[in-house]
């Protein structure tokens, strides 16, 4: 037989699996509308769930979802009927008893919970999952003791590390530290690692005493000198952690005599004398192995350096090692590490910022470390004017702390001609707010305005600016400037956005709602509404103004009633001059939208007329207004030569205007036809 021409793939007999594969119809939804509809359904589906049980007894999944369904259905007899039959099935199913578990905790059956804890514990007590539950339940419902006891006895069957552990968070939860330390006992004696005896080391150093600590780790330390079995890697791990500590106690005697008997002990353990030399160098005394090391590391630090420059990472360390140690090379350094070593990247990048910082370090050094002025100031010079790229872009920080410098030094003017020389040659918006910020503080206030009116031109959209410039104005008490900045800004003119030109239009209303300028408010709210299109949000805010702004006469009894407590100061009595002008609003809002045939809108300020008159007004209003929101009605239209259902509003006004109408022009008729026949005879 010749060979086939084409070999078949484990692909090729995948994909034609997959296509024989039945496709499965999707469960229909059930629609249950009364009681015996629901006693039918229940009444199918557990024949269904018996009928399959019948066949596939021993699957446990297939009695959860019976089990489930019974809780969904809140018969709770049942449900525990099912779980019990399930587990005369397979009794060692431990998500099975955690569903049974967590369905009686979710009925608040706590007791019969307990129970199944305790059934399922003794059944299957290597099984840590129960256990932590019981413990979780019993806990959470602040048996500590029971807790206490449930612990002992799960850990008398030596489980896992994790149950050990949460043994002893749970003791030190309650801030029972002797019990803590009597779980240890216990737990270094079922696992006698290192691991084990570290953890203990430190919960001494945490919650024990400088004595409880040493004796902690010379007993671990015996311990495993006892075992020839000891990993030697453990052994020097446990002697560095040991010498370690002793160490930080400022017990290095103790520590090298540790090291020594150890060394004795172990000859040929490799990582331990690795171990001891690392300590030498960390804690020895004396003052040559200190300097060698850091002049090792130095070296270090300069070849690496020699070879990348622009590493300002490790230029950073390497000035750390400097000032700690050699203070007296640090000066030339710092001036070596930023001087004709720029990034040679033309645009602002991470490297450039990083190259700055370093720059900040270098002239802070100079200035409050050195105190040489002059040698901060042409550094400061030779930044700003050499080394940033100001065409480009720059750096704000930078100018802010030379003018500051100036500053310093009480040179005003100096300061002043830096932000000006740095705006003139690089503007940017951190810098104007620091030479703003600075004016103000000297109260040259007409530099500020010139200021801001230039930060205007250098970037008209920025709506924090305009706001700014407002409140200032408010603040100097020129009222018309700061209504001319907020007006101008929301004009179209300015080319701010939709959304920026609206927040403008509402810090005007509020500054006009400030200063008692209610007419211009209600001006301004006008405004916002056109600028809006008319959105029914606005209507209902301009609405609810008018119950919010104080009448002539309550403003004149303010005046007169200067001794008033605060209380009666804070309210305002919406009158019926309130509620007049209120309504008039919406009643044009209702208007409006009914010209538009927009019903959407209609319907969110009927709906606002609504809750306001359920404050404000009468049953009677309250009645009328209730009797004109709209009515939901489901309509057909054709589309594509398809009848389509939707949902549409009626309100009930349109109806009525319609009835008058017709009624209108029927009259209208039978009397022209009155005059014709009056006529002809």
């Amino acid at each position: 037989m010749e060979p086939e021409t084409r070999q078949i793939a484990h692909q090729d007999v995948l994909k034609d699996t997959f296509q024989r594969k039945p496709v499965t119809k999707p469960d229909s939804q059930v629609e249950i509308l009364d009681l015996e509809e629901l006693k039918d359904f229940q009444g199918r589906k557990r024949s269904e769930f018996e009928n399959v049980l019948k066949v596939k007894r021993l699957d446990i999944k297939q009695w959860i979802r019976y089990a489930q369904f019974e809780i969904e259905q809140h018969d709770l007899r049942r449900a525990r009927s099912v779980f019990e039959r399930a587990l005369l099935v397979n009794n060692s199913h431990v998500p099975l008893w955690l569903r049974y578990i967590d369905c009686e905790l979710k009925s608040k059956n706590v007791n019969h919970a307990r129970n199944l804890l305790e059934r399922a514990t003794n059944l299957l007590p290597r099984v840590d999952k129960l256990w932590l539950k019981y413990v979780i339940v019993e806990e959470s419902l602040g048996n500590v003791a029971v807790v206490r006891r449930l612990y002992g006895k799960w850990c008398s069957l030596q489980p896992g590390r994790n149950a050990f552990d949460a043994f002893v968070e749970f003791e030190i939860r309650y801030q029972e530290f002797e019990n803590a330390r009597k779980v240890y006992a216990r737990y270094v004696l079922v696992y006698p690692g290192v691991e084990t005896w570290l953890k203990w080391v430190n919960f001494e150093k945490k919650h024990g005493t400088l004595i409880t600590t040493r004796q902690a780790l010379s007993l671990g330390l015996d311990t495993l000198a006892l075992y020839e079995s000891t990993p030697e890697r453990d052994i020097a791990t446990f002697v560095s952690a040991f010498a370690e500590w002793e160490a930080t106690q400022q017990e290095h005697e103790r520590a090298s005599a540790l090291y020594q008997l150890a060394m004795n002990k172990w000859p040929s353990n490799e990582l331990l004398a690795s171990a001891h030399v690392q300590f030498a160098k960390m804690y020895s005394t004396s003052s040559a192995l200190d300097e060698s090391i850091m002049d090792k590391r130095k070296r270090e630090y300069r070849s690496s350096l020699a070879e990348n420059s622009s590493d300002y990472d490790l230029w950073w360390l390497y000035l750390d090692l400097l000032q700690k140690h050699f203070p007296h090379e640090l000066p030339d350094e710092l001036e070596r590490s930023v001087i004709d070593n720029n990034p040679e990247d033309q645009n602002k990048s991470l490297s450039w910022r990083r190259y700055i910082f370093l720059w900040i370090r270098v002239l802070t050094y100079f200035e409050l470390h050195m105190r040489d002025l002059g040698k901060t100031k042409d550094l400061f010079e030779k930044l700003t004017k050499e080394i940033i790229p100001n065409k480009r872009f720059t750096f704000a920080k930078v100018w802010n702390l030379y003018a500051k410098f100036e500053l310093r030094q009480g040179h005003l003017t100096a300061a002043r001609k830096l932000l000006g020389y740095a705006l003139g040659t690089c503007p940017k918006n951190r810098i104007y707010k620091n030479y703003i910020e600075l004016e103000i503080r000297l109260k040259e206030f007409d530099r500020v305005r010139k200021l801001y009116e230039q930060y205007i031109a250098y970037d008209p959209t920025a709506v924090e600016t305009w706001v700014n410039y407002a409140e200032l104005e408010e603040n100097l008490g020129d009222d018309e400037r700061a209504r001319a900045i907020y007006r101008l800004a929301a004009s179209e003119e300015v080319g701010l956005g939709h959304e920026k030109r609206i927040e403008v239009m509402r810090k005007l209303i509020s500054y006009e709602t400030t200063e008692g300028e209610f007419a211009r408010a209600s001006s301004a709210y006008k405004d916002l509404l056109q600028l809006s299109s008319y959105d029914s949000g606005v209507w209902i805010e301009m609405a609810l103004y008018e119950s919010s702004i104080p009448t002539e006469e309550q403003l004149l009894m303010e005046v007169d009633a200067s001794s008033a407590s605060d209380e009666e100061e804070g309210t305002l009595e919406v009158t019926e001059k309130h509620k007049q002008s209120t309504r008039q609003v919406f009643e044009q809002a209702i208007s409006y939208y009914r010209n538009k045939s927009d019903k959407q809108g209609r319907q969110a300020v009927l709906r606002a007329l609504s809750n306001y008159e359920e404050v404000h007004g009468t049953a009677e209003s309250q009645r009328k207004v209730k009797e004109r929101l709209p009515v939901v009605k489901y309509k057909t239209k054709l589309e594509g030569g398809i009848e389509v259902e939707y949902l549409d509003l009626e309100f009930p006004d349109d109806s009525e205007n319609h009835l008058a109408t017709d009624k209108k022009s029927k009259l209208l008729a039978m009397a022209q036809k009155w005059q014709q026949e009056k006529k002809s005879s």
